[in-house]
C-alpha cells in the first residue's frame, strides 16, 4: 500500500520545485524570554525565499501565538512567496523584524507585521517586480500583485508607487524620513535585542499534514505562481506533468499542452488570479489525488484588450518516484 508519509514528502518537494527560480530559505523556531519573564516565539527566516516556503510557514505558524516575532534575513526571491508569507503574517498578528537586510520580496513580507521593527543599522530594500532572473523586465502582472497586496494592508497609492520606483537591477532603500512620509511605522531597536534567541528548532511541516492539504496546496501554489510568471508556467508543464494529459476533456501529449500553454501566454502577457480558498476542495487516496475548485481571473494584452470572469478549476496527480499531472480541466462560470 502507498504509504501518505511517501505522499506528502514527494508533494512538499513538487510545491518547492514549482518555486525553483529560488532556492529554499532557512524557517526554524526559537524561543526567548520577554520583557516581562514570559516566553516570546520568534520565526527566523533566511535566505532566499521560494514558493514552497509559503506551505512550510503557513504550517509552522498555525501554532505560534499572535505575539510571534518573524525575523527577516533575506536577499529576496519568490515574489509570490514574500507576498503570500506577508498574507499570513498580516492574519496572524505577527510581528515582523529586521536585523541587516532584508529586500524585494523579503521587504513585501515585512510590510505585514505589526509592529516593524528595525534594527538602527538595518536596510529593507524594495524595486519593481520582474518576470525571471533571465528575463529581468518589469512584470506587469506582478507589479498587479504588489499593488494589490499592499493595498490590502491598508496602504495608500502612495507607498505602492514608492515600492515599485526602482528598477529591477535597482533598489529603494527605506529610509526612516521616507517611513515618516508615507506612514510607513516603524520600531527602531537594538539589534542585540532583535537577536538574541534560544531553544532553535526546525519543525517536520509533513508530520502535522494531511495529504489532501499537501495535495491543495501544491495545485494553489501552481496556479498562482504560473498566473505571473510565463517561465514557472512552462517549467510546471515540463517537470510535473505527464507523458499523456487528459487537458480540458482531451487527451494531449504533454508537448501539445506545452504548445498550448505558450499560444495563451504570448495572447495574454498580462494575467491575475484570486483563488477563492473557502472553494478549493482535494482528496487522495492511495497515489491518486484530485484538486478542485474557483478563482476569479483577468488577462490583457498590450492593445488594452481586457477580459475577467470566474473559473473552476480541476487538477489531477499520480505520486509514485515523482509527481505527475494526469489531468487539468475546469470552465468558466461567468464573465464580467
Amino acid at each position: 500500500m502507498f504509504e501518505f508519509r511517501n505522499l506528502l514528502k514527494l508533494l512538499a518537494l513538487a510545491v518547492l520545485f514549482s518555486g525553483k527560480s529560488a532556492v529554499a530559505a532557512d524557517i526554524s523556531v526559537s524561543t526567548t524570554n520577554g520583557t516581562s519573564g514570559t516566553k516570546q516565539s520568534i520565526v527566523d527566516i533566511a535566505g532566499d525565499m521560494a514558493v514552497g516556503d509559503i506551505l512550510r510557514f503557513k504550517q509552522i505558524s498555525k501554532s505560534l501565538p499572535p505575539q510571534t516575532i518573524v525575523r527577516l534575513d533575506s536577499p529576496g526571491g519568490s515574489l509570490l512567496a514574500g507576498i503570500e508569507i506577508g498574507k499570513v503574517i498580516a492574519a496572524s498578528g505577527f510581528a515582523t523584524s529586521v536585523s541587516d537586510t532584508c529586500a524585494s520580496s523579503c521587504a513585501l513580507a515585512w510590510l505585514a507585521g505589526a509592529p516593524r521593527i528595525l534594527a538602527s543599522s538595518a536596510r529593507v530594500g524594495f524595486h519593481l517586480a520582474y518576470k525571471s532572473n533571465v528575463d529581468q523586465s518589469e512584470s506587469g502582472a506582478g507589479n498587479a500583485l504588489v499593488g494589490s497586496y499592499v493595498t490590502g494592508l491598508g496602504f495608500g497609492e502612495n507607498v505602492v508607487r514608492y515600492i515599485t520606483s526602482a528598477a529591477p537591477d535597482d533598489m529603494q532603500w527605506l529610509s526612516s524620513r521616507d517611513a515618516d512620509l508615507l506612514g510607513i511605522d516603524i520600531v527602531v531597536s537594538d539589534s542585540r535585542a532583535v537577536r538574541s534567541a534560544t531553544k532553535e528548532s526546525s519543525p517536520d511541516d509533513s508530520d502535522s499534514m494531511d495529504p489532501s492539504t499537501a495535495a491543495a496546496e501544491l495545485i494553489k501554489s501552481i496556479i498562482l505562481s504560473t498566473a505571473y510568471s510565463d517561465a514557472k508556467a512552462l517549467e510546471t508543464v515540463r517537470s510535473l506533468y505527464a507523458d499523456r494529459v487528459l487537458y480540458f476533456g482531451k487527451m494531449k501529449s504533454r508537448q501539445d499542452v506545452y504548445s498550448d500553454k505558450v499560444k495563451y501566454l504570448r495572447r495574454w502577457p498580462y494575467r491575475t488570479v484570486s483563488l477563492r480558498d473557502e472553494t478549493i476542495s482535494a482528496s487522495c487516496r492511495y497515489s491518486h489525488c484530485k484538486v478542485t475548485g474557483i478563482y476569479d481571473w483577468g488577462v490583457g494584452n498590450a492593445k488594452g484588450r481586457r477580459k475577467s470572469g470566474s473559473a473552476v478549476f480541476i487538477y489531477e496527480f499520480e505520486v509514485s518516484d515523482t509527481i505527475q499531472i494526469t489531468a487539468e480541466g475546469g470552465e468558466v462560470l461567468s464573465r464580467y
